[in-house]
């Protein structure tokens, strides 16, 4: 069976369906709050007060930016949901690989008529390279490890500036940014299975071949050497179609990062160490949008876009802080 495509009428069908369950809900809303204010109670007087229609007429009066904004990300969630909802299974996939074969097909094209040495066609080709599928790669093709959390979904967390509950508490930093400690354990899991936590696990017991509560490593205050074993690099390389070290989805969202290992106690049965990590993520647009050095060369800047905090400018791609935290109790030393 072929990809069926949504064509513009489902995607339209689609999204005024969405719009018209939220006009609904409003409107339903604005008439139980105007049925109930002849009851002079102060918990009806604060419905009244922070209703949808009295909010939005708030914002409009006070900070017309800050409506403008709402209308922006409210248009681009229903758009985005909408649309993911009308792509058939394994679409995502399929799309990605499309994207490819269309970017070898312009390098292609670019040769004809700029020339096979031109900055356009050496640009595109190295674009051509890179392994675009591993963007939803679920699979790790070395360890077979099957990948068990939505990380494609997080682009859109962040794209959308949402936060969802089901992903974990929600908090932020002293700076302002939203920052959340991830609690679905389909995502922890997928980072303690990686590769890179045994390593590190391992670099853990060299420096402490009998762990005592509040070891870490890296400790605090270590050499750049030190706190390097400790870091997993989203190499390019790697991100190229013809790489034996294939990145999976997780490694195309978080990119590069370090794994903290701290002993918080012994095992009572086994003697053993018990083990916390930590892994700290930001997403932000610098990182999404960086510049390959290569372009760089030309004279193009780092990145394309430059970091925000959340809920400024038009509200899209804002900065976020995910925080994984998982424990293994009673660990062996592996390198016994």
């Amino acid at each position: 069976m072929g990809l069926g495509i949504p064509s513009f009428s489902d995607v339209k069908r689609k999204v005024t369906s969405t719009v018209n369950e939220v006009k609904d809900t409003v409107v339903d809303k604005a008439q139980d709050v105007k049925k109930a204010v002849v009851d002079t109670t102060k918990d009806v007087f604060e419905d009244v007060k922070h209703n949808p229609v009295t909010d939005t007429l708030k914002k409009a009066v006070t900070d017309p930016g800050d409506l403008a904004r709402d209308a922006l990300q409210g248009g681009l969630r229903v758009a985005y949901h909408g649309a993911t909802s009308l792509l058939p299974d394994g679409a995502a996939n399929k799309l990605v690989k499309a994207a490819e074969v269309g970017v070898d097909a312009l390098a292609k094209t670019s040769e004809l008529i700029a020339g096979k040495d031109s900055s356009l066609t050496q640009g595109l080709k190295t674009l051509g390279k890179v392994d675009l599928e591993g963007i939803t790669r679920t699979t790790d093709p070395q360890t077979g490890q099957k990948l068990k959390g939505d990380w494609p979904k997080l682009w859109g967390t962040w794209l959308l500036e949402e936060k969802p509950k089901d992903l974990g508490t929600w908090d932020k930093t002293s700076d302002g940014t939203d920052r959340v400690t991830v609690s679905n354990n389909a995502y922890t899991d997928d980072l303690a299975g990686r590769p890179h936590q045994q390593q590190v696990t391992e670099e853990f017991f060299k420096m402490y071949p009998n762990p005592k509560p509040g070891d870490t490593f890296p400790p605090k205050g270590a050499s750049k050497e030190v706190t390097d074993k400790a870091l997993y690099v989203f190499a390019g390389p790697d991100t190229a179609e013809n790489s034996k070290n294939k990145h999976t989805s997780l490694e195309w969202f978080i990119g590069s990062y370090r794994t903290e290992v701290k002993c918080t106690g012994i095992d009572e049965k086994t003697g053993k160490p018990n083990l916390s990590y930590e892994v700290v993520n930001n997403s932000h647009f610098e990182s999404g949008t960086r510049v390959p050095a290569t372009f760089q060369d030309k004279g193009l800047p780092p990145s394309l876009v430059d970091d925000r905090k959340r809920e400024q400018g038009v509200g899209i791609g804002g900065d976020w802080i995910q925080r994984y935290t998982w424990t293994n109790n009673g660990v062996d030393n592996p390198n016994k």
